[in-house]
C-alpha cells in the first residue's frame, strides 16, 4: 500500500489525501459516475428520454427558418452525508513495535477499508435489488413469462443470450448500450464452469473465464464480481461474515464513465470535494492526522462525503435468482 502524503494545515493537525486506489475489492465505486461537486447539496439533471430521439430533421424552406425542435428536463437532489470514523495510537504502542510507521498504514487501511464497506452497503441496498429499476428479469427453473430466465446452475441456459436480450431492451429504451455487468460472487462461480462459456474458451490462451474473458464474451466492456464482504456481528459476538452484495443476483447497466451534473448514467455518486476546499480528493474523501498531547496519542480521522443516486431508472436491469 502506497504510503499517504501529508500536507500541514495549522499546528499538529495534518491532512493526508485519501486513498484511491483502495477500491479494489469493493463494487460501489467501480459500478456507479463518480461526480465530483462543489456544493454539499445541490439539484441535478434527469432529461425526459425521448426528446433526443425524435426523427425531426425537415428540408429549410427557401427564405425561411429551420424546424426548431428542444427538450425537457426534470431535477433531482443530492445531498452528501459526512461519514466519519477515528482511530487512536497511544504513545506505548508506538514504543513497543519494531516499525511504528506500520502503525500510521494500519490507521490508514483500517478507516479506508470501513469506508468502502459503509459505500458498498447502501450502494448494495439502492441498487442491487429488486423494486428498483424499470426492467427486472427474474431467474427460474422453468420459464413461462417474458420476464423469466432459465437460471444459469441448469446446463441448457443461455447467459451469453440473456445478456444480450437485455443488453437490447436497455439499447431500445433509452439509446445507450450498457456497459457495465456487475455479477454477485456466485454467479461469477457459476459462469466460470457454465458448459457453454467453458466450450467458447477452450482453445483460447488461458481456458479460464476470469472478468476480462467475460466482458469479450458479453460485450460488455466493464465486467466487475462484486466480492467485498463484511462482519455482521457486533464487537465481542461471533463474527458473522457475508456478502455485502447478493450473491446470486446480476445488475447490467449503462454507468457513464465521464460524468458532469448533466449527464444520462444508471447511479451517480456525487462526491463532495469540498469537505475540506483545496484538499478533499474527487471521491470527497481525506484521512486528517493530530496530535493529541492530553492523551499522550496521535489520532487519525477519515471522512468521506458522498450521496449515491439513481439518475436514470431505464438504463440498467436487475436479475435476481440468476443461480440456485
Amino acid at each position: 500500500m502506497p504510503s499517504p502524503t501529508s500536507q500541514q494545515i495549522q499546528g499538529t493537525l495534518h491532512v493526508d489525501r485519501y486513498l484511491t486506489g483502495f477500491s479494489v475489492n469493493f463494487v460501489a465505486q467501480q459500478a456507479s459516475s463518480t461526480i465530483p461537486v462543489l456544493k454539499q447539496t445541490d439539484l441535478y439533471v434527469v432529461y425526459e428520454r425521448g426528446y433526443f430521439w425524435r426523427d425531426e430533421a425537415a428540408p429549410r424552406p427557401l427564405g425561411g427558418r429551420p424546424q426548431q425542435v428542444g427538450y425537457k428536463f426534470d431535477q433531482g437532489t443530492y445531498n452528501a452525508t459526512e461519514y466519519a470514523l477515528e482511530h487512536v495510537i497511544d504513545d506505548r504502542q508506538r514504543a513497543n513495535v519494531d516499525d511504528p510507521i506500520r502503525l500510521d498504514e494500519n490507521a490508514t487501511t483500517l478507516l479506508t477499508q470501513k469506508h468502502m464497506i459503509k459505500q458498498d452497503r447502501i450502494w448494495a441496498q439502492k441498487f442491487f435489488t429488486t423494486g428498483l429499476w424499470s426492467t427486472e428479469a427474474f431467474g427460474v427453473d422453468t420459464v413461462t413469462l417474458a420476464t423469466q430466465f432459465l437460471r444459469f446452475n441448469d446446463a441448457h441456459s443461455d447467459p451469453i443470450g440473456t445478456i444480450d436480450q437485455y443488453k437490447d431492451v436497455i439499447n431500445q429504451k433509452t439509446g445507450f448500450m450498457p456497459n457495465t455487468l456487475v455479477l454477485g460472487a456466485g454467479v461469477r462461480r457459476v459462469l466460470r464452469t457454465h458448459p457453454d462459456i467453458s466450450d467458447r474458451i477452450k482453445y483460447t490462451q488461458t481456458g479460464i473465464a476470469d472478468e476480462d474473458v467475460l466482458a469479450k464474451l458479453f460485450e460488455v466492456p466493464k465486467v466487475i464480481c462484486a466480492r467485498s464482504v463484511y462482519n455482521a456481528a457486533a464487537e465481542g459476538a461471533t463474527d458473522n461474515f457475508q456478502y455485502i452484495v447478493d450473491s446470486k443476483a446480476m445488475l447490467l447497466a449503462y454507468i457513464e464513465p465521464n460524468p458532469g451534473l448533466d449527464s444520462p448514467t444508471a447511479i451517480g455518486m456525487f462526491a463532495w470535494t469540498g469537505l475540506i476546499p483545496g484538499v478533499t480528493n474527487t471521491l470527497g474523501g481525506v484521512i486528517e492526522r493530530g496530535r493529541d498531547d492530553r492523551a499522550h496519542s496521535d489520532y487519525f480521522q477519515g471522512r468521506m462525503a458522498w450521496d449515491l443516486e439513481q439518475v436514470a431508472p431505464d438504463l440498467a436491469v436487475f436479475f435476481s435468482t440468476a443461480i440456485d
